[in-house]
């Protein structure tokens, strides 16, 4: 007769090792995620840059999980729009992937004229925004968005969609309206895969950055006078899974 705990240490073992696999592929199935998105809107994002204030443009905030009604600090860069100035942005969509969840805990919408859905905002997995200065533009090198609270143990928050009018009229002008790229602001990644997932944020940034330049967006742009012309076009950038 076997004894009573013979072999567990075996299965322990091996659900051991099929966590680690499930969390590279975790990992390869992100990097494949956000590469493709790279490589798909290498032609038609725009240059605005969104972002979480405490690490800055072009950085990925990576956050120790499980995470409760944690705050995240979004800042958006009205200088770094096409032609140095800001016209308004256009229902912007920042959604919470995996188990996370976007909380009112601290919440503020801080951008100029702000408008925001849900109204009130309560726990969701999606925020849009709408905001700006449509008439004189906005120069700043860093302005406020959004105050806003996330919970969960695992996923991404993502600004996923969205429109904005840059400056590239006539003389500085209001001129086209540009599509924002799809941008990763924090992570809470499994405690398996903390490291690898720190990783591949930080490589994603690098290659974002690398490849911005104005000439991305010229080839795309269209003509509008106002970012606040109603819901963005089907055309927008798609979902990050």
């Amino acid at each position: 007769m076997r004894a009573p705990h013979e072999g567990q240490p075996e299965r322990r073992a091996r659900r051991a090792g099929r966590s680690m696999r499930r969390s590279a592929l975790l990992v390869a199935s992100f990097v494949a995620a956000a590469l493709t998105s790279l490589v798909a809107q290498t032609s038609r994002a725009g240059e605005l840059a969104v972002y979480e204030a405490s690490v800055g443009s072009g950085q990925v905030r990576v956050l120790a999980g499980p995470v409760t009604n944690l705050p995240l600090d979004l800042d958006y860069s009205p200088a770094s729009a096409e032609g140095g100035e800001l016209y308004g942005i256009s229902e912007i969509e920042i959604e919470a992937t995996g188990d996370l969840v976007l909380t009112p805990s601290g919440f503020a919408c801080q951008a100029t004229a702000c408008l925001y859905s849900p109204l009130p905002f309560a726990t969701s997995k999606l925020i849009r925004v709408t905001a700006g200065n449509d008439l004189a533009g906005e120069t700043a090198a860093s302005a406020n968005l959004l105050t806003i609270g996330v919970s969960g143990s695992s996923g991404l928050v993502v600004l996923t969609r969205g429109e904005y009018v840059d400056a590239t009229g006539t003389a500085g002008a209001v001129g086209s309206v540009q599509t924002v790229d799809v941008t990763i602001l924090a992570a809470v990644p499994e405690p398996a895969t903390g490291a690898g997932f720190a990783a591949a944020c930080a490589l994603l940034a690098g290659l974002a950055r690398k490849r911005a330049g104005p000439a991305a967006n010229g080839p795309l742009r269209r003509a509008s006078a106002s970012a606040r012309s109603g819901r963005a076009p089907a055309s927008r950038v798609p979902r990050v899974p």
